[in-house]
């Protein structure tokens, strides 16, 4: 396990360098073998493509943030530590949040939160969603999404603890109650 999240980490990390000269979408696996020096088998072992890799990387980092609010995380704390953890690989995001299609990091990003903070509070929480609030929740994700996807467009710099408030300022009463709880 520890071999694999090195070599996963490492192939990160060799993406993160080469999408400063070139976009996501023209970065090629077996490039990005040869810069990483990991075999196309390894990579495919570990990656479907190209695209696979930086939604590793956010799983990664959402595991610990995104992904937890509603369950061992409030709204706010979850999303300060999910800016904080987008700082620390602000090379990577800030390229590829200029990627708009079915692939994007936006609505990669978009699904994941939307399953998590659904999940966990109907798990840990034992709610029931009406079709109402599931559209609230939809439509808020979605929108946060966007704003995700604006902040590191912008280069990252609205500070985090701003980014938090906004995030903050823009959930439905409701939806804030059920994952602070």
């Amino acid at each position: 396990m520890i071999r694999q999240e090195e070599t996963c980490r490492r192939i990160c990390e060799t993406l993160e360098r080469l999408v400063q000269t070139k976009s996501l979408s023209d970065i090629k696996v077996i490039d990005l073998c040869r810069a990483s020096g990991v075999p196309r088998s390894t990579f495919y072992y570990y990656f479907c493509d190209i695209y696979s890799v930086p939604q590793w990387l956010w799983d990664q980092l959402m595991g610990y943030s995104l992904y937890m609010i509603g369950n061992d995380l409030s709204w706010d704390e979850g999303h300060r530590i999910m800016f904080q953890n987008l700082l620390r690989h602000k090379a990577l995001f800030s390229k590829i949040y200029w990627e708009n299609d079915c692939n994007s990091i936006l609505e990669y990003g978009y699904r994941g939160g939307y399953s998590a903070i659904k999940n966990n509070v109907k798990t840990c929480k034992g709610h029931e969603w009406t079709e109402e609030e599931l559209v609230d929740l939809d439509y808020t994700i979605k929108a946060l999404a966007s704003l995700t996807t604006k902040w590191g467009r912008d280069g990252m710099v609205v500070p985090v603890e701003k980014a938090v408030q906004i995030f903050s300022d823009h959930i439905p009463p409701f939806l804030k109650a059920l994952c602070d709880t």
